[in-house]
């Protein structure tokens, strides 16, 4: 926002440079910067177009006769569009110098010039060079410029989204005079009102109290449209907006002063003489002032007479409800809308406008609203002649609660590390306007004035107290007191003890983003409905991932292509599906393991292990054993994922635990431009992250020995490996351990055969196993193998 600082200096008195004044904003939190020192030359003098022709030579240039003051006018050539005759323009004389120029008598085309006509751009003014800049009809030609336009500085503030009561001359004000001890001048106008009631002339309606707490205004008969007076015309201008007529520009005055947006309707044409608030309907279409017609959702507030809506509540008016110059009678609106509301609508339009910038950051809904409404329609009544109605409609039908923080001394002194009295913090709010409105015996009571929508905790008052106090009088330490014993939740606990196994059997952790773009999610999971984005920052990334492996395959292509090789990752992360007839997706914890290449390269002794599913399926269940899931159990017969071919199985562990793994297609990893195989898991955690970890247990080194046998069976080859070992360890809580160690196929055993052998451990923890009782067992075990998968002991 550009700031004037001869109107800052009018709202509090101080003797300071601008450049301290910029200083000191920016030490308390508002960034002021880019000093602008305006100064129009001694040899810039107002002129009027006495008349405008045609150069003989060029098509674009105009010829005009100029009336400086002088004896004779002077001919002078133009190139701005919007020079005309009767136009009251700037002139500058020869030898006047305009930053590097120095305007010198030429022949331009062929014709002589004698000065130039100036446009804002070129006077300091603005960065407008559009055209020339036209002035008022009452300055006298010959006059020098500077006597109706004196020097001005101005600077320009950036405002953090939170304090939208600084886009303000007030809000400022307040600042600086709260920092330097200066009283704040009052500028608030009351209007001298007529004898008939404003409910007289019109009457107001909020149907949408959520969106719009309260809407107040005031009538004012009898007014005529004209031009601004200088000062105003003046100001406005300097603060980088373009004067218009007496009427919008005292509103668009009342904005830069009080930070309140205002709309003035030409009371002719409201209908029925009664304001209604609304929501629109949706695919409703409406024509702005810009002659913009806009579809409108159910979502977006409007300000309606008794037959159609006359503005876009917040953002701007209607095409047909403004000032004109035949308005005689106005309704001035003042009204306070639902940030979130107005931010959505010029967000999804596209419409952003001063008004929307102030509302979406939060005006004033107390004081200043009344302030401003009533400023701005006694400002009119001056300027243009009308008469303000006795009173002021003032629906408010969803009063705002002022809202009251609790704040600790002992708190602020902890966080700003300073010793500040109670008195002093006191003094320092209430200089904010923060006042006191109770006491208790640690902590004092505050209640937030209407205009800081940012204050709302403890911390926020300490920011307060620390910004007025200054943070450059806050000595610096060389040491600081540091808590390491955080304790984590259960959910990190666990997380945790996933990543710790999984870099235990040398994997390396990624982090990815959760958006993705559409064509990645078609191509991996077409089955799954993916939650599409409203605002997406580019189209790559304007849905939510329904699975972790695109972003596994792109982080896989991004290290070969830099030639690293053997890669090994996982990721713990979380999913989105949409969900039919609810507003939110199903958001699941996951996390997914990428195997490429070789799991160990070569050695001079050893030689490299290929990745496969079986060096995927020892991970998972190192996993499940490190990180406490339980047993997994595979199953290979369950359907297959899109992005896996032949080779992928299920797998379930304890604690609700489950997920795929497998082999990704080969036109898949060609996809993502990978030309070697990719082994993925994808597990579901939601359940593990939310239950508490569980405590290890701890069992005694077996006293006695242990009885090794091994059994060899052949059997159909669909029968899994793993059935025939969960079937051999139910048998006797004496069979401790079974795994398989030899398979073969081959023409020997025929067509769909395949021969296993397992190696079985018993063991009692009570005494030496027998051989009678190892032989019980091990008849057992074949007899149940048998019966069970149809399997024959091989001999």
């Amino acid at each position: 926002m550009k700031v004037l600082y001869s109107w800052l200096k009018d709202l509090v008195d101080t003797n300071m440079s601008i450049e301290d004044t910029a200083r000191i904003l920016t030490k308390t939190g508002v960034e002021a910067g880019s000093i602008v020192k305006r100064q129009i030359p001694r040899g810039v003098v107002v002129a009027r177009v006495l008349s405008k022709v045609k150069h003989p030579n060029a098509d674009k240039l105009s010829l005009c006769s100029i009336d400086a003051g002088g004896e004779f006018p002077l001919q002078v050539v133009c190139g701005a569009p919007n020079v005309a005759e009767g136009m009251t323009v700037a002139l500058a004389t020869i030898g006047t110098t305009i930053g590097s120029l120095t305007i010198k008598k030429a022949a331009i085309r062929g014709v002589e010039s004698s000065g130039m006509l100036c446009s804002e751009h070129e006077l300091g003014i603005s960065d407008d060079h559009s055209g020339i800049l036209p002035l008022s009809s009452h300055y006298r030609p010959g006059t020098i410029l500077a006597e109706y336009l004196p020097d001005e500085e101005t600077f320009e503030v950036e405002i953090t989204p939170n304090r939208g009561d600084c886009l303000s001359m007030l809000g400022l004000a307040r600042e600086l005079s709260a920092k330097l001890g200066a009283p704040l001048k009052g500028t608030t106008k009351r209007p001298s009102e007529g004898p008939e009631p404003v409910a007289k002339f019109i009457s107001v309606e909020v149907k949408a109290p959520e969106a719009c707490p309260r809407y107040t205004g005031r009538f004012i008969r009898g007014v005529t449209v004209g031009p601004s007076p200088e000062w105003l015309a003046r100001r406005l201008t300097a603060a980088g907006l373009r004067p218009i007529n007496n009427v919008v520009d005292v509103t668009n005055y009342a904005m830069l002063h009080f930070g309140h947006p205002m709309h003035a309707f030409d009371y002719q044409t409201i209908a029925g003489r009664k304001i209604l608030v609304r929501r629109a309907t949706a695919g409703q279409r409406f024509v702005t002032l810009d002659e913009v017609e806009r579809t409108l959702t159910g979502d977006d507030l409007l300000v309606c007479d008794a037959e159609k809506p006359v503005a876009l509540a917040g953002v701007m008016g209607g095409l047909k409800s403004g000032i004109s110059s035949s308005t005689t009678d106005v309704f001035l609106e003042c009204a306070y809308f639902d940030p979130v509301g107005i931010r959505k609508t010029s967000k999804r339009l596209g419409l952003s406008t001063d008004s929307s910038y102030r509302f979406e950051r939060g005006v004033d809904y107390g004081g200043g609203l009344v302030d401003a409404l009533d400023t701005a329609a006694q400002l009119i009544a001056e300027l243009a002649g009308g008469d303000v109605a006795a009173g002021r409609i003032d629906a408010y039908p969803a009063p705002i609660a002022q809202h009251s923080i609790r704040l600790r001394p002992t708190q602020v002194n902890r966080v700003l590390g300073v010793q500040i009295s109670r008195e002093q913090i006191v003094k320092t709010l209430a200089a904010l306007g923060i006042a006191q409105t109770g006491q208790e015996s640690d902590s004092l009571v505050f209640a937030a004035p209407s205009h800081r929508h940012d204050l709302t905790i403890e911390a926020d008052l300490i920011e307060e107290v620390g910004r007025m106090y200054g943070y450059d009088n806050i000595p610096s330490t060389t040491t600081a007191t540091v808590w390491l014993d955080t304790q984590h939740n259960s959910a990190d606990q666990r997380a945790n003890a996933i990543r710790t196994a999984l870099a235990g059997v040398g994997l390396n952790e990624i982090a990815t983003n959760s958006m993705v773009s559409p064509r990645k999610h078609n191509a991996l999971a077409p089955d799954r409905a993916a939650v599409a984005l409203l605002n997406p920052l580019t189209p790559d990334m304007s849905q939510m991932r329904t699975s972790l492996l695109g972003n596994m395959l792109e982080t896989v292509a991004y290290n070969l292509n830099r030639r690293n090789h053997g890669n090994r990752f996982f990721e713990i992360g979380r999913t989105y599906v949409a969900v039919d007839g609810s507003e939110l997706p199903r958001e699941r914890d996951v996390v997914a393991i990428g195997l490429e290449g070789a799991y160990w390269p070569a050695a001079w002794n050893t030689p490299a292990l290929d990745n496969s599913l079986f060096v995927l399926k020892g991970v998972l269940t190192q996993l499940a054993a490190s990180a406490g899931m339980g047993q997994p159990q595979f199953d290979v017969q369950s359907p297959r994922e899109h992005a896996f071919d032949e080779e992928c199985a299920v797998v379930k562990m304890g604690a609700g635990t489950c997920g795929t793994l497998g082999k990704v297609r080969t036109d898949t990893c060609k996809s993502f431009d990978i030309k070697t195989v990719v082994y993925y898991a994808e597990l579901d955690i939601t359940e593990f992250l939310q239950n508490e970890p569980s405590q290890p247990r701890y069992t005694s080194l077996p006293r006695f020995p242990a009885v090794e046998r091994d059994f060899c069976f052949v059997m159909a080859s669909s029968v899994p490996a793993e059935e025939v070992c969960s079937e051999i360890r139910r048998i006797s809580p004496l069979v401790e351990e079974t795994r398989p160690f030899d398979l073969y196929q081959g023409e020997k055993l025929g067509v769909g055969k395949k021969s296993i052998a397992y190696s079985v451990r018993l063991r009692s923890n009570e005494r030496t196993l027998t051989d009678k009782e190892a032989d019980a067992v091990s008849q057992s075990i074949v007899s149940t193998v048998s019966q069970k998968f149809g399997a024959t002991l091989r001999t």
